[in-house]
């Protein structure tokens, strides 16, 4: 992925998007196959510190797929193909209905992070 790709977090609105594409065709369309995606150390780092700092307690993981144009700096070749996007999440007693009396956990949308490399076209170093 370009050096030059925006690095904000993605709008909650292009994520659902990106979510209901992927929920659409994501398994099905031999264009949207993703092998892996790869995240740098340091933005791994960035959300470990926020949680070990107890501003999140997890980090949910969803599936989804590139929309044309709706994220700055992605190149032209991810449109339609699969990806992660990362969200952390915040304890929320009763959010969602949980009915096993455990914690929920809200997805901050604020934060929505989506800066990896994606094989094909980058799988130099993938054993699996």
């Amino acid at each position: 992925m370009s050096k030059k790709l925006n690095m904000e977090p993605i709008d909650p609105k292009v994520a659902k998007a990106m979510v209901a594409a992927y929920a659409k065709d994501g398994m099905t369309s031999e264009e949207s196959y993703t092998k892996a995606v790869w995240f740098p150390a340091d933005q791994i780092l960035e959300i470990a510190k926020s949680m070990s700092e107890g501003k999140y307690d997890g980090l949910r993981i969803y599936f989804a797929q590139y929309l044309e144009g709706a994220i700055e700096g992605v190149p032209k070749s991810y449109e339609g193909r699969n990806t992660l996007l990362l969200v952390p999440t915040t304890p929320s007693v009763g959010y969602g209905g949980g009915s096993n009396g455990n914690e929920d956990h809200k997805d901050d949308l604020g934060n929505i992070e989506n800066r990896g490399t994606a094989c094909p076209d980058m799988c130099e170093g993938t054993s699996l």
